[in-house]
């Protein structure tokens, strides 16, 4: 073998191999990480909104489903459609999500998501979440059923049916003290006054059943309910 040869075989021998291209990589230098470890992290470090699940097409047609049902039965109850909407979008969330991601989701501007959000904190029926690293906020929705139970069925009470306990007591007191013998009034004090005394009682089966650990509570109704057949 000449001078000639022996340069272009050293030259061969010498040449570093072409990086294998990795099917799912861009940069031939750094591989596709591993993906069984993409998902599993903690609370205190967020999921990156690259590496959050891409939705399946079918279940996001049935959230969207519920989470208009769930807004539509809100408003049969007196509460904002867009409160009942938020709560079923983070009710169904395996994940907490921030803001900008209701915003987006159910398509409604920062003031409404804002106010609605503080709303569910006072019911008690989300909370919020921080986590390291990350300046934005998130949400969450407790998903006990029964302790969910619990906290609207206390919040209703609280808002609703105590004041209006109040005024009822207070107008019958105020019917009492009136000094006259006129019918009508006799007729006011009795249909308040019974009124009164049925509301009285479901507050006390209220103030029995509330107080208690949530989780009890399918055990106490299956006893009622046994107890009325």
């Amino acid at each position: 073998m000449d001078n000639k040869d022996s340069a272009t075989g050293a030259r061969a021998l010498s040449t570093p191999a072409a990086p294998t291209l990795h099917p799912d990589s861009e940069n031939p230098q750094h591989p596709t990480p591993n993906t069984q470890h993409l998902n599993t992290r903690t609370p205190e470090h967020p999921t990156p909104k690259a590496e959050r699940r891409t939705p399946n097409a079918e279940l996001e047609t049935l959230e969207e489903r519920f989470v208009l049902h769930w807004g539509e039965m809100a408003s049969a109850w007196g509460i904002p459609r867009t409160m009942g909407q938020i709560h079923a979008l983070l009710y169904l969330s395996p994940e907490p999500r921030s803001m900008d991601e209701i915003m987006e989701r159910l398509r409604i501007s920062r003031g409404n998501a804002s106010m609605n959000l503080r709303s569910l904190e006072e019911w008690g029926v989300i909370q919020r979440v921080h986590f390291r690293g990350d300046r934005r906020e998130y949400f969450r929705s407790l998903t006990d059923v029964w302790e969910l139970f619990h906290s609207i069925v206390q919040g209703r009470k609280r808002r609703e049916f105590d004041p209006m306990m109040r005024s009822l007591r207070q107008f019958v007191a105020e019917a009492g003290a009136c000094r006259t013998d006129d019918p009508t009034l006799a007729l006011y004090r009795s249909r308040l006054g019974a009124l009164l005394g049925a509301l009285e009682v479901l507050q006390g089966a209220a103030d029995r059943f509330l107080p208690r650990d949530p989780h009890e509570l399918p055990r106490l109704l299956e006893v009622e309910v046994e107890g009325l057949e």
